[in-house]
């Protein structure tokens, strides 16, 4: 936009408070100009500005931090503006507003319409006109104007378009509606009549605070058995907003509230550029996660559903141990394994991987700081120092697994940080690359950003590109349960010890539970069945593969919910309580997913939100379709999962990969049978049957015989515990003999474990 169209709006800005003032006077004398609109008169003779109606209604409202298989997902919740104040509820149901914002500074723009593609119109051949009822869905946003000096743009950039909301309804009449009136809204909140509102309604409820602090002071010293005293404290974001409004120039007459109403160039709602900056929150409110205390009632029907499937597997592996005990060979089970091993935690290669990786966050500091110092002037110079950082971090700690840690626990863990820590590093240089281009153009920018951020530190309130290029900010983000940089997060008040204890005594209980498991159980189980494919010669049968994949279900789901419970829950959230992160909904209620798709959005927000952010919107910013992105999307993760298992095993292998493409059209089942059946359990008991009774017990027996039976047979038979031809041992017991025992002058031979599931060893030094 040149100089003299913003010279001429701002003229005919000032001509139209002119003419205001003109007909003002007019009013006074009696006088009525018949193409002006006139505020009413108050008995002073001064303009009374009157708030525009209130309204309320369900309307779809769009969930900017979650992608769906088939693109964004919409839900439907309850909308209220009243005063111009709009809040938006999950239901008519609730008292509390999950949001509350003021509508000054803001504008309403009409994003068009999409067509509805569950609907069967009428007219066959074509599209259906607009007016027919449910037809396409017709979308609007509200947002906030980047420049004060304008009311309204018709052309918006992708960095000037913040939206705060936007919604859709199958009503055109009913777009239109709340266009207008959210627009009159727009216009009311900058007049002065607004302001006093505001103010007023600051005092008032400053006035029922010092009531209350009096009512403390006055109320007799508190016995036990008696009422604690009522007590409400300052809200600090409100009041920080109340000042920043007033800040704002006003009107005294109200403006129209066409300058607060845009349109997008396309009227094809799916073509609009959403404007998702890679530096947009991702966390923007302190919130418990969804298994504390603190967080509102749940729907546990998911869990519910899993019980009645674990009951059946339960009874169904009792009735086939019934027929094996009556007919068929039964294999030895041993019924205690002392404990694992953990001399390879302390390997030199694993200390040095930990410390690769300090190395390279320096790196990406020191990168960053020449950027913003502007010692590094060419973007894209910095952007491929930033890529060969990341990448050779990530790189680099696949080459130590694979040639010097031969324990998989031990690579498993280093390379599971190394995958943390790249993922990291990419959205530390996207979001501060575009903060800075950003910042160049729109020195307002940080602020509409943190304007969405609720519980803000006082000392992250004014930050603002480059003042967050520190060490310390870099540290404190690396060691955040998160992977997605932003400028400043939402922070608890303080760190509650006993919260810290707590989370540490239940850490130690859930660990003990699972080692239980996995020595008393899993192990056993999987060393029969290496003894039973050694007996055989390598041939199984289908009844074998059934009876170890059954005896595998019940704790293999016991245990795969127990390392959720620990990582998600308890060892993020200690994480959290440490660093006073506030945002700890690491998690959703996955366990209700009626379709598959819902439980990859659900289960893993941290990552969930880094794949919105740097790798899905990136993809639809360069024209790709919503489906081919999410395709892209489920493939990077599918590929990761298989690094993950297959570096640390020292064999690359497919079954992880397949494992999550092979979901794919089980997705498109399970979405199906949602919109054919819904509210029913269906879904929910094939997310269930899929995941824990068929999916992760095949893909431990399928690793097992690969990395376990195949070595013993590639490898030959070593001596150990003085056993010549031992196939497993654990802690340098052999638990399957060869074919020969060592002689009696054969002296008691000490090994080492080089590779092997935890607790057990198949390939001996």
């Amino acid at each position: 936009m040149t100089q003299e169209v913003i010279a001429l709006k701002t003229r005919a800005r000032e001509l139209e408070k002119e003419l205001g003032i003109i007909h003002e006077a007019l009013a006074q004398y009696g006088v009525k100009d018949e193409n002006a609109s006139y505020s009413p008169l108050r008995n002073n003779g001064s303009i009374e500005i009157l708030p525009p109606p209130s309204k309320s209604g369900y309307l779809f409202k769009w969930q900017d931090r979650t992608i769906g298989f088939s693109g964004s997902k919409w839900a439907l919740r309850f909308i209220k503006l009243d005063r111009g104040r709009i809040t938006y509820y999950y239901s008519h149901l609730e008292n509390q507003p999950r949001s509350d914002i003021s509508l000054r500074g803001c504008a309403v723009r009409d994003e068009g319409w999409k067509l509805n593609r569950k609907h069967t119109s009428s007219v066959k051949g074509k599209d259906p006109p607009l007016e027919e009822a449910g037809a396409y869905f017709f979308v609007f946003s509200i947002y906030y104007r980047s420049d004060d000096s304008s009311a309204a743009a018709e052309e918006l950039s992708s960095e000037s378009f913040v939206p705060l909301f936007r919604f859709s309804t199958s009503s055109l009449a009913e777009k239109t509606q709340w266009i207008q009136i959210l627009s009159e809204a727009c216009a009311y909140c900058e007049t002065d009549a607004f302001l006093r509102e505001e103010s007023n309604r600051y005092k008032e409820e400053e006035n029922r605070r010092q009531q209350q602090l009096k009512m403390i002071e006055d109320m007799p010293q508190v016995e036990r058995g008696t009422l604690a005293p009522l007590f409400i404290a300052p809200d600090k974001k409100e009041e920080e907003r109340r000042t920043s409004m007033m800040r704002r120039p006003s009107y005294a007459k109200l403006p129209k509230s066409n300058l607060f109403r845009t349109q997008s160039k396309s009227r094809d709602a799916e073509k609009v550029d959403l404007g998702y900056a890679p530096s947009k929150p991702m966390h923007r409110r302190s919130a418990p996660s969804f298994l504390s205390a603190e967080a509102r009632t749940q729907n546990y029907r998911g869990f519910f559903n899993l019980a009645m499937i674990l009951l059946i597997v339960s009874n169904f592996r009792i009735f086939l141990n019934t027929i094996r005990s009556h007919g068929f060979i039964l294999t030895e089970v041993w019924s205690n394994v002392e404990g694992f091993s953990f001399s390879t935690w302390n390997q030199f290669p694993l200390l040095s991987g930990i410390l690769v990786l300090h190395i390279f966050l320096a790196t990406a500091f020191l990168i960053e700081w020449l950027l913003a110092t502007r010692r590094i002037s060419n973007e894209t110079i910095g952007f491929i120092l930033h890529q060969l950082n990341t990448h050779t971090c990530f790189g680099l700690s696949v080459v130590i697994v694979w040639n010097f840690i031969d324990q998989p626990a031990t690579g498993a863990f280093l390379l599971m940080n190394a995958a943390i820590t790249w993922m990291k590093l990419i959205s530390y240089s996207h979001a501060n690359q575009d903060y800075r281009i950003v910042s160049r153009k729109d020195k307002d920018a940080h602020k509409r950003n943190l304007s969405i951020i609720d519980s803000l530190d006082t000392t992250d309130i004014d930050i603002e590109y480059p003042s967050n290029v520190t060490l310390g900010n870099i540290y404190y983000f690396w060691l955040a349960p998160t992977l997605t940089y932003q400028i400043a997060f939402p922070k608890s008040a303080r760190i509650r010890k006993l919260r810290v204890l707590g989370l540490l005594f239940r850490m130690a209980i859930t660990l003990s539970i699972f080692t239980f498991l996995g020595a008393q159980i899993v192990a056993p189980n999987l060393a029969n069945l290496l003894k039973d494919l050694e007996a055989t010669n390598g041939r199984y049968t289908y009844q074998m593969i059934a009876e170890y994949w059954l005896k595998l279900t019940i704790s293999n789901t016991y245990m795969w919910l127990l390392m959720f419970y620990f990582y998600f829950h308890l060892y993020l959230n200690l994480f959290a309580e440490l660093l006073r992160f506030g945002d700890r909904v690491f998690y959703k209620d996955w366990w209700n997913s009626a379709e598959v798709s819902a439980y990859w959005r659900l289960w893993n927000l941290p990552v969930h939100y880094w794949l919105v952010r740097h790798l899905y919107f990136p993809c639809v910013r360069r024209k790709m379709s919503r489906s081919v992105a999410t395709f892209l999307v489920f493939l990077f993760s599918a590929v990761m999962h298989e690094l993950l298992i297959s570096i640390p095993f020292h064999s690359l292998r497919p079954w992880s990969f397949l494992g999550m493409m092979g979901q794919i059209p089980l997705v498109v089942v399970t979405k199906r049978l949602y919109r054919k059946f819904p509210g029913s359990s269906i879904g929910n008991i094939l997310f269930w049957i899929s995941f824990c009774v068929v999916g992760q017990p095949m893909a431990i027996l399928l690793y097992t015989i690969d990395f376990n039976y195949g070595k013993m047979q590639d490898e030959g038979s070593p001596v150990v515990d003085g056993v010549v031809g031992c196939s497993l041992s654990v802690l340098g017991k052999c638990l399957i003999t060869g074919f020969e025992e060592a002689s009696s002058d054969v002296p008691h031979v000490h090994h080492s474990c080089d590779a092997g599931l935890p607790g057990t060893c198949y390939n001996s030094g």
